[in-house]
Formats: C-alpha cells, sequence, structure tokens
C-alpha cells in the first residue's frame, strides 16, 4: 500500500500545477487540492468545507509552521527526561535544527510548568518551555539521639 505524505505535489511536464493537503482546521478533515500557477501562486483551492479550511489550508502551503514537541536531558533528578514545547509554533523548515539544538540542551531542577527551558529558539523569538514539573532527588534527614548524629543524604 502506497502512503501518501502531504502536502502532495503533482507536477505535469515539468510545471506543478496540484497541491494536496488535507485541513485540519476543524475536525471534518477535508482533503484540499490548491491548482497552482507557473510562478508558484495559488489559482484555486477545492474540497475545503468552512472559509476557516480555505484559509488554513493557503497558510500551510505559502508558510506551514508547527508546534515543536520534544524531550531533553536532564541533571541531578530522579526523571532522566523532561517534556517540552515552543510557546509557539515554528516554521517546518526549521524542526530538524531545531532537534540538533535541543539534543544539547540539559535541565537542572527544579523546573515547574511553562518555565522557560531556552528563549529565542534559532533566533525565531519562539521560547521552549516545560510541559511538565521536574523535582530534584529527595533529600532524607536522619537524626541521631538527642540532636546528636544529624546527617542530610540524597536518594
Amino acid at each position: 500500500m502506497m502512503r501518501l505524505s502531504y502536502p502532495l505535489r503533482v507536477q505535469k511536464g515539468g510545471k506543478m500545477v496540484e497541491e494536496k493537503i488535507v485541513c485540519i482546521g476543524c475536525p471534518l478533515g477535508c482533503r484540499t487540492t490548491l491548482k497552482i500557477g507557473g510562478r508558484g501562486e495559488v489559482l484555486k483551492v477545492l474540497g475545503y468545507k468552512c472559509n476557516q479550511g480555505r484559509q488554513y489550508v493557503l497558510e500551510e502551503y505559502r508558510n506551514p509552521v508547527r508546534i515543536f514537541t520534544a524531550t531533553i536531558r536532564t541533571e541531578k533528578s530522579p526523571r532522566p527526561l523532561l517534556p517540552v514545547r515552543t510557546n509557539r509554533p515554528i516554521l517546518k523548515s526549521k524542526l530538524k535544527e531545531a532537534t540538533l539544538t535541543l539534543v544539547r540542551v540539559k535541565a537542572k531542577p527544579p523546573v515547574k510548568v511553562g518555565q522557560v527551558i531556552l528563549s529565542n529558539l534559532l533566533n525565531s523569538g519562539v521560547d521552549v518551555v516545560a510541559t511538565d514539573d521536574l523535582f530534584p532527588y529527595p533529600t532524607l534527614t536522619l537524626k541521631g539521639e538527642g540532636g546528636v548524629g544529624v546527617k542530610e543524604c540524597t536518594i
């Protein structure tokens, strides 16, 4: 079975004439077709069932963006990974570069949900924020008899 990836570009005689995009602007998931002119301009949009869908498809063709989600390594925490995401969408073409940037980032506890982990990802003005709390290893205090021999240890 052939798996189609979207957007799908159909070419005729070396000129691009159609691009197929599945709209995710609403729950209908319309399969749309864009008729593209020789200079890359959109001539016609077919298959959408709402104005939100038409606008989504045009934006997806001209400037595809995504919210980027990932996990980053941690230090001094029982959890080896911390889930993160961008606070705004970034260009789809920058996702691989964003991944390579986050490979070098480590989070140190304590971290709270929504806390900025990395500011201005790829000079885009978009921040990477934590999507979960990160706590350090718990500390256990052992007290001796009469307060003598007090020790702290990290579990």
